[in-house]
């Protein structure tokens, strides 16, 4: 076995879960850094002792520090990046900027699409919106051609996958793209399933609208979901789902209408949930310290190490067997699958299961050999009963 340049075993003290554990499910939750609690820590002693007026001038700079954090991470500028609790609330404020009453009214999304987004976007036809679902045939891939025939003059947002939530499939992103500005629409990508594990460039790929959050990959926890607009869009849009921290001034506490913050915090709504933020900082800061390119190498030697053991051991890998063409996990299943992801939770050895997919089980940058090895082991002993 080639030894990778990557180290986990440096990186695994900075990082609590993981003694006694077998984390191989980051893709679902990764793993938290001590750093969080140090940062939980900091944002009570600001609350503290700073009272009001001392507290939220630096907690308003933070959310700040922390989206352009983001946007280092994927590629974009700084102040392009805004911060929510969660990526609905953020695509429910887009859709509140957009003319849903006229001609170009149509939100085009995919089969595939993670149900939340779906939920969101088919709950704004009663705003006017027209969705369109495009289908799938196997429960795993769209054909990009499908896509790109279902966008026309009509469609406003083409709303896409990075990366399948039941099949871990890549999509590619480039001819949709091109398609969808042909026609003049927008591009929103959701990359939850990719960021922090999958390098990308918002700027280079010509994206209009990208998000995420920061429990996966990014090692944040839940509470810190963000949205990237294109510098050039952004001033255009005025969202109706908003609040007082969207406004330029908000301690100012004008009468309406909004005058709606320059910024990255025109996107933010009523009160901000800070700890959420704050707590998900040490995370980025070590996935940008690493480097995504550098994950996603370890992480392709490992999850290929999964595939092939499971191939040979006759059982079914339902994700694609070339990392290239997947994000960070692998989709293993076996008979009763399910029970064995509880059995394998009772050892301590952590993935999920998603029906149709089986086991899915994924690789840090804080994943080693032997955990590999653990798991293996284990899924021997409870398959074989």
């Amino acid at each position: 076995m080639i030894a990778s340049q990557h180290q986990p075993a440096a990186l695994r003290p900075r990082f609590a879960g993981l003694d006694g554990a077998t984390w191989l499910v980051s893709h679902s939750m990764g793993a938290p850094p001590h750093a969080a609690r140090e940062a939980l820590a900091r944002y009570w002693e600001q609350w503290a002792q700073g009272g009001p007026e001392g507290a939220w001038p630096g907690w308003l700079d933070d959310a700040r520090a922390i989206g352009d954090g983001i946007g280092a991470i994927v590629g974009a500028a700084p102040g392009t990046v805004s911060l929510a609790p969660n990526v609905s609330l953020l695509q429910s404020a887009l859709a509140s900027s957009l003319d849903l009453r006229g001609e170009r009214n149509e939100i085009v999304y995919e089969a595939l699409q993670f149900p939340s987004l779906a939920y969101v976007w088919q709950a704004w036809e009663r705003a006017g919106a027209r969705t369109l679902r495009v289908p799938t045939d196997d429960g795993r891939t769209i054909p990009t051609d499908r896509i790109c025939s279902a966008i026309t003059e009509r469609t406003a947002l083409v709303v896409l996958s990075h990366a399948y939530y039941q099949s871990a499939v890549l999509i590619d992103l480039p001819p949709i793209v091109a398609r969808a500005h042909e026609a003049g629409a927008l591009v929103v990508l959701d990359a939850y399933q990719t960021a922090g594990i999958v390098p990308f460039d918002v700027t280079a790929l010509d994206l209009d609208i990208v998000v995420g959050g920061s429990h996966k990959w990014l090692c944040g926890g839940p509470g810190c979901g963000w949205m990237y607009v294109k510098p050039q869009l952004a001033q255009r849009f005025r969202p109706m789902v908003t609040g007082w921290f969207g406004h330029r001034e908000p301690f100012a506490f004008e009468p309406p209408p909004i005058d709606y913050a320059p910024d990255q915090l025109r996107w933010a709504t009523g009160t901000p949930t800070i700890p959420g933020y704050v707590a998900a900082r040490a995370g980025h800061e070590i996935i940008r310290e690493v480097g995504v390119a550098t994950i996603r190498e370890h992480n392709a030697r490992l999850t290929r190490r999964l595939s092939d053991a499971a191939l040979e051991r006759g059982w079914t890998v339902n994700t694609p067997l070339d990392p290239a063409k997947r994000t960070g996990w692998v989709g293993i299943d076996v008979p009763h699958a399910e029970q064995v992801q509880h059995e394998l939770h009772e050892r301590r050895i952590y993935v999920d299961h998603r029906p149709g997919c089986g086991l899915r089980v994924s690789a840090h940058l804080y994943t080693t050999d032997d955990e590999i090895d653990v798991f293996l082991a284990a899924m021997d002993d409870v398959v074989s009963r």
